[in-house]
């Protein structure tokens, strides 16, 4: 992308944010609307500059043996980190009201068992 496209998009993108944030302070209120805007334009940026590309450069492309080993290596290091932070959220529902939350450990064990699952069933399509 051009130097005027890239720069138009950040600028976009940080009033939005700015505006969000903003709104988020003055009402006093975090909303799930609000958390979702901020998650998705934090998207936006990461894919933007990931798979942009410039008249004859050589980054990789989704479509492309490369760019498809990225999106499943950073999938699976998402999926193990996305595990982690739920164990973490666990320990310290814990720690601060002794008990733990029963939706967060049903999430974990779902966590836990749908990647082999997951891979079970694609190794079965394969057969």
């Amino acid at each position: 992308m051009s130097k005027k496209k890239t720069g138009l998009f950040l600028v976009t993108l940080v009033i939005v944010a700015s505006l969000t944030i903003i709104s988020m302070i003055i009402e006093n209120n975090v909303t799930f609307f609000s958390i979702v805007q901020l998650a998705i334009l934090l998207i936006m940026f990461f894919s933007y500059f990931t798979w942009a590309r410039s008249g004859e450069d050589s980054r990789p492309t989704p479509n492309d043996e490369l760019g498809e080993k990225i999106t499943t290596e950073s999938g699976l290091v998402s999926y193990k980190i996305l595990i982690v932070l739920i164990f973490g959220f666990i320990c310290l529902d814990y720690f601060l009201h002794e008990s733990a939350n029963l939706l967060l450990i049903v999430l974990f064990a779902i966590g836990l068992t749908l990647l082999p699952i997951i891979e079970f069933l694609k190794a079965r399509s394969y057969r």
